[in-house]
């Protein structure tokens, strides 16, 4: 049972547009079109101060996944930082996940260096991982060029004794690509978007068309990921030029990963 932390309210969004605006402007819009949008609020909570909200988290749930979670927009106005606020909201939010029978949970931070505050994200790489995150995968020049994206993982459910030795026998499942679209919040570093209602795995000359799709529009760098357990998904995409980048632990289930691979132009 939450005990600080309230549902958030339509009727909330100004205020914590207002709480993610004292630390990020961007942050801010991203933010408010997304809660404005229907249903946008749903699985966000505000932690109230003296009737006024200070805080904000919540969580969102990966399509495809076992019970994953990754962690939503979660700021401390400014005025009310170092408090200790930040670690309760998350606490408590870990502590009710756990009761949904979370099973890993996720969360994305840039490395952003502003030129006059420094490392803005760095208080809160610090406190995540003092809450036992770990470091699971990072992208260099994600978000624009020297602005990696770092996500961490948390095991939220005890794992299986024998995790290591669990045998994930390979799928064949007919990937094709679809679209190739910017990734929001970043500068110029795309995605493809991908179905499995095809009658095969892409090939090779299926990523060139990607690419060159890419390079059009006057990309830098490409991010893909598949779930591990996928066959025939890496051979194509190493002979087409793109380098394996690491991968977040068992993503989608305990022993399936989702696999990342980047492409820099």
């Amino acid at each position: 049972m939450l005990t600080l932390l309230e549902e958030m309210q339509t009727s909330d969004i100004d205020e914590v547009v207002a709480v993610i605006e004292s630390h990020d402007e961007d942050d801010a819009a991203e933010a408010e079109a997304s809660l404005r949008r229907v249903g946008g609020c749903m699985d966000m909570f505000v932690l109230r101060h003296n009737g006024k909200i200070i805080g904000v988290t919540g969580y969102s749930i990966p399509p495809g996944c076992d019970q994953t979670y990754w962690l939503s927009w979660t700021y401390v106005h400014a005025d009310y930082t170092n408090q200790g606020f930040g670690r309760k909201i998350l606490k408590e939010l870990i502590n009710h996940l756990k009761t949904l029978y979370a099973r890993m949970l996720f969360v994305k931070v840039s490395d952003y260096v502003d030129d006059e505050d420094g490392a803005i994200y760095a208080a809160a790489l610090h406190l995540y991982q003092s809450l036992g995150f770990k470091i699971e995968l990072t992208h260099p020049d994600y978000y624009d060029e020297g602005e990696a994206q770092i996500c961490l993982g948390l095991r939220l459910s005890e794992a299986p004794a024998m995790i290591a030795d669990i045998d994930i026998p390979k799928e064949n499942v007919p990937v094709e690509f679809n679209s190739v679209f910017e990734i929001p919040e970043t500068n110029a570093a795309y995605t493809f978007s991908w179905h499995e209602e095809g009658e095969r795995i892409f090939s090779k000359e299926d990523v060139i068309i990607g690419l060159q799709s890419v390079r059009e529009k006057q990309g830098r760098i490409v991010f893909l990921s598949f779930p591990s357990n996928y066959n025939g998904i890496k051979q194509p995409l190493l002979e087409a030029g793109f380098k394996e980048s690491g991968k977040l632990p068992d993503y989608y289930e305990d022993g399936i990963h989702d696999q990342h691979y980047t492409y820099k132009f």
